[in-house]
Order: C-alpha cells, then structure tokens, then sequence
C-alpha cells in the first residue's frame, strides 16, 4: 500500500509537466488566420462550433460545386497536421476541389487559428468527435460519402475516431506515423517513452472498418517513408498505397501533379472490392 501510495503522488507531482512537455513538443500552432476561402475562388460559409460553450472551434465548410446532388458525392472532413492553421491548407483543398470535387469541411483544433483553448491530445481527439457531431447535425453527409482526410498528426486522429465509433465511408491518409511513440523516437529519443500510450495508430490500424488510401512521399524529411508503408502494412484490406517520388512532408498535392488527384479521385468515386 505504501508503494502504491507513492506511485500515485509521484503521479499527481509530475503528470503536469508532463503534459506540458507534451503538448509542447507535440503542438506547433499558428494563431493568425490570414486568408480565407475567397481569397482562393471558393465558396464557404463560416462555422462556429464545439467546445462547452458550442462555439470554441472555428472551420469552413465549402459546399460542392454540384451543390445539390448526392449519390457518390463525397464530404471531405479534414483533420490538420500539428502546425499552422486551416489558412494553410487552402491552397490544397482548392487543388481537390478543382479537381477531385465534393464538399469539404476543415477546421482548427482547440489553440489553432481562430480557435479558443490550448491544444492537448486528449483535445484534438474531442475537437474531432465535435466535427464529426456538426456535420452530421447540419446534414452536410446526408447522401453523401464521408470521407475522414487526414494529414500526419491528423491522420492519428482519424484512426483514432475511424475504430470507436461508426466508420467513415472511406479514410485517406498523408505522411501517417506508425505511432507517436516511433516519432519520438526519432526526435527526442530519451523522451519518447512519454508518449508511448497516445496516438498509438498501429495499435488501433487493424480494427479500421473504412476502406483505406495511404499516400506518402518518398522524401519526407518529418515523417519517414518507412513509417507510412509500415502502417499500410497493418491496416485490413481493402487499402491502396500511393508513393509520391520525391515528395516531402506537406507538398504531395504539388509534387504529385495530376497523379495525385486522380488517384484521389479514384479512390473516393470508385468501387471498393
């Protein structure tokens, strides 16, 4: 009992800075929301959403250019990598408008953008489960196929909320780690065991129920190649693959061309065996 007691104030004394720690190493959030939809040619409409008070996470929602139809029409919920805002990601999302389609709903987690809190990895897996709730509440996916669009750290995300609940129609996935753990590995070797039970995607990879695309450059210098194939390797079947040669981290929609977003395409308008 004395151990046991000890155990758990050691617990109470240090699990803040921890998290701290964490959540520091972790986070890189840019506060400033420079641009917009407009800016980019693309319609949207402003949403406020979330959190205790409803309205503490900031996104876009940009209907499809074929507002109205439904059938194989797919809804892109992106789930943003660990830096930045959903201003940097515009420019992507107009190259799958333009030339994928869909409707497509981004937004900032909790500390990012025009969202009010702090980013934690309890918090963005919440912030996800919000985003999911809205566009179901607001009937965005109501005939349409729901497709969870993550990138890096976001793709954790989605793994994560794709197994606990009912799954996406179809899950793609950008420059996905094998797990933070194997991250931390890399970057702060002494400090990863911190990290070992959170976000944990090949864990979790083999209870996806979703059809998968996984698509990583082979130049990636955040998130190694190896760590995207290895992940694939465990998710169940039916999966696709697509290597970008000479792609980095953020730059697979430029460095991948047409290619890109007919694979996309493919993906999200095709048969699924």
């Amino acid at each position: 009992m004395i151990w046991v007691s000890l155990g758990a104030l050691l617990g109470t004394l240090f699990d803040p800075p921890v998290t701290w720690l964490k959540n520091t190493l972790v986070f890189h959030p840019n506060v400033r929301v420079e641009t917009s939809p407009a800016a980019y040619g693309l319609p949207y409409e402003e949403v406020w959403f979330g959190g205790p008070d409803g309205r503490t996470l900031h996104g876009w929602y940009i209907p499809s250019a074929r507002s109205g139809e439904a059938g194989q029409e797919p809804l892109f919920l992106w789930f943003h990598g660990n830096a930045g805002n959903v201003g940097h990601r515009l420019s992507h999302l107009r190259v799958l408008y333009e030339h994928v389609g869909g409707s497509h709903f981004l937004f900032d987690y909790q500390g990012y953008g025009n969202s009010r809190g702090k980013p934690s990895i309890p918090g963005i897996l919440a912030d996800g489960r919000d985003a999911i709730a809205v566009v179901h509440q607001r009937g965005w996916a109501a005939g349409k196929s729901l497709v969870y669009f993550g990138e890096s750290l976001g793709a954790a995300v989605v793994i994560a909320l794709a197994v606990e609940a009912t799954p996406p129609h179809r899950a793609i996935l950008l420059s996905p780690f094998h797990s933070l753990r194997a991250m931390g590995d890399i970057r702060l070797p002494l400090l990863s065991f911190l990290v070992e039970h959170d976000l944990n995607s090949a864990r979790l990879v083999g209870k996806l129920q979703a059809p998968l695309l996984v698509i990583h450059g082979t130049e990636d210098r955040t998130v190694p190649f190896r760590q995207g194939q290895d992940l694939f390797a465990l998710a169940p079947h039916p999966k696709r693959f697509h290597r970008i040669e000479g792609g980095g981290h953020t730059n697979l929609h430029e460095t991948g061309g047409s290619t890109y977003t007919r694979v996309i395409r493919e993906f999200v308008f095709g048969r699924i065996d």
